[in-house]
C-alpha cells in the first residue's frame, strides 16, 4: 500500500498537526455537546429546589467569635410540598461571620422562620477528621438543639444581614 497519499501522508507534518489539532478541538466540542444535551436544562433539579436568598451573619460565645463553629437552620413548620429539604448552614470565619449554605456554597436559605443551633468544638485548623471526631462541645447543651436554642431568625425574599448573635 503506498502510503504516500491519502490519510498517512507525513510529507507535511505541519498539516497533519493542523489536523490532529482541528480534530481533537471537535471531539472535545461534541463532547461538551452530549454532556449539556444529557444533562439537560436543569429543569427537572429546578423543580426540586426552592428559592434561596443570601443569609449572613455574626455569632459569639461570650463576646469572642467561635471559629469552625457551623450554624443550622431549622425551619419553624416543615415545608409542605414535595421538594426534598436540605438543611441550611454555614461555618463560622475566624471573625465571627458565617454565610448560609442550602445548595451551593453561600447561596442562602428559602425563606420563612427558622429556628438556630449551633455546635462548636474549638479551631479545626491542623486538625483531621478522625480527631475532630473526638473534640468535646464547647457550647452549652441548650445551643446544639434547635428546640432548646431558643434562638430564631426570619429569612426574607431579599439579602438578609442577621443581627449578630451572642451565646452565653
Amino acid at each position: 500500500m503506498d502510503r504516500s497519499s491519502g490519510p498517512f501522508n507525513r510529507f507535511d507534518s505541519g498539516s497533519n498537526d493542523r489536523k490532529a489539532s482541528g480534530i481533537c478541538q471537535l471531539t472535545g466540542a461534541a463532547l461538551l455537546l452530549l454532556l449539556t444535551l444529557s444533562t439537560g436544562c436543569g429543569s427537572a433539579e429546578a423543580e426540586n429546589v426552592r428559592e434561596v436568598y443570601p443569609v449572613t451573619g455574626e455569632v459569639f460565645y461570650k463576646g469572642n467569635p467561635i471559629p469552625d463553629g457551623m450554624v443550622s437552620l431549622t425551619p419553624v413548620t416543615s415545608p409542605n410540598d414535595e421538594k426534598p429539604f436540605y438543611v441550611p448552614r454555614g461555618t463560622v470565619d475566624e471573625n465571627g461571620m458565617f454565610k448560609i449554605s442550602t445548595y451551593q456554597s453561600g447561596d442562602g436559605a428559602p425563606p420563612g422562620e427558622y429556628k438556630v443551633s449551633f455546635t462548636w468544638v474549638g479551631s479545626l485548623e491542623g486538625v483531621s477528621e478522625d480527631e475532630e471526631d473526638k473534640l468535646p462541645e464547647k457550647l452549652p447543651r441548650k445551643y446544639t438543639n434547635p428546640e432548646t436554642s431558643g434562638i430564631t431568625v426570619t429569612v426574607k425574599e431579599r439579602d438578609n444581614l442577621l443581627s449578630p448573635i451572642e451565646l452565653k
